[in-house]
């Protein structure tokens, strides 16, 4: 019977050193990605509703291509979007609608001399015609 109660004792283990190690690493990586990234897709979202919004309030008899890039300038201020100017922002007309065209790339340290990259080109927004 002390043969059969010392090997259970054996068997029954708990996490180890290096088990240990390896798992903290793990979570460690997952929580400097998480926090390397979630400021740029917040940033993201930021900058998709305001051309979205900037495009729902266009009124095609009495705005230009001028007045939605003032639009657009007051709503990155008063959102405090620093990173991406109104000026890297297309804003034109075709085909009687304006299209607002805001994809970017934002690039970002990681660690050490790896460096993240997020593509956002899903950001062009056509506003409604003058014929619709």
């Amino acid at each position: 019977m002390s043969k059969s109660l010392s090997s259970s004792r054996y068997s029954q283990r708990g996490v180890g050193f290096w088990g240990f190690a390896v798992n903290v690493l793990l979570l460690g990586t997952f929580l400097v990605l998480i926090l390397r990234i979630a400021p740029a897709y917040m940033e993201y979202l930021t900058i998709k509703d305001i051309i979205e919004r900037a495009a729902e309030e266009y009124d095609p008899q009495k705005n230009s291509v001028q007045d939605v890039r003032v639009r657009v300038r007051k709503l990155l201020n008063s959102s405090q979007v620093y990173d991406v100017k109104v000026e890297d922002i297309e804003i034109f007309r075709e085909r009687g609608r304006i299209v607002i065209d805001a994809t970017y790339e934002r690039r970002f340290p990681l660690v050490w001399i790896i460096d993240g990259v997020m593509k956002f080109d899903d950001l062009v927004v056509e506003t409604a015609s003058s014929r619709d």
